[in-house]
């Protein structure tokens, strides 16, 4: 540095060697206005809880089912001529695309897409019931286990639909409901709920199932939760 004074270089002490002037210290320079922190644009998929993972499942079972879709399209148009058979099999396989595939693309509420479920499930079931010339038997015997049956797969997949899944609930449902069919399944055929026999035995070994299972999912859920506040409270 050199003296402001008369221009000769300062000292090791920093005051000048001729005229003994002392150089005021300079300021420091303002502190640089700090930037709000942008946020990052969400991917494609990101804001809806889409993962790479589950557009990987999406892509990878949509071009698995159309395999076969077109396969079964093109033998049947080949070698049949009037009562085509394809329709069972495509029918089939749009079930599967909706039940394992939209509720992973998350596109649509869990609850529209437990209703779409519902919708493509029941239509393939009268779909099939018509062809073989069944409804009546449909609507006199079975009806009421077909619709119960769907319902408990589409509350399953709108569970699943959701971006936080709970997988030990989720079974523990599955189990619950696997009970309750179970009693359905003897009291449509015996028709009545006095003259149950096996079907009471499965469901509590089942509902206990489910009660263990929901067990955990709760006590997960809150160490989760406490693990959080602690985190919280240490970066504090």
């Amino acid at each position: 540095m050199f003296c402001p004074n008369c221009g000769s270089k300062l000292d090791d002490s920093g005051k000048c060697p001729n005229c003994s002037a002392v150089p005021a210290a300079p300021e420091a320079p303002a502190p640089a206005p700090q930037q709000a922190p942008v946020n990052k644009a969400p991917e494609p998929g990101e804001k809806k809880g889409i993962t790479k993972g589950s557009r990987t499942y999406c892509a990878l079972v949509s071009a698995a089912l159309v395999f076969p879709a077109s396969l079964s399209v093109a033998i049947d148009l080949s070698f049949h001529r009037y009562d085509f058979w394809f329709g069972y099999f495509v029918g089939a396989v749009l079930v599967a695309w909706v039940c394992l595939v939209l509720p992973a693309l998350k596109i649509t509420p869990p609850p529209v897409t437990a209703i779409i479920c519902f919708v493509t499930m029941m239509g393939y079931v009268f779909y099939v019931m018509y062809k073989l010339g069944h409804l009546e038997w449909l609507f006199n015997k079975a009806l009421p286990l077909t619709i119960l049956f769907i319902v408990f797969v589409s509350i399953d997949i709108m569970l699943v639909s959701y971006k936080k899944v709970n997988w030990l609930a989720v079974l523990g449902l599955i189990s619950f409901e696997t009970g309750i069919y179970l009693v359905a399944i003897e009291a449509t055929y015996t028709g009545s709920l006095q003259n149950l026999h096996w079907s009471p035995i499965l469901a509590c070994g089942f509902i206990s199932v489910a009660a263990v299972l929901v067990a955990f999912a709760y006590i997960g859920n809150m160490n989760r939760k406490g693990d959080k506040k602690s985190d919280k409270k240490d970066s504090e």
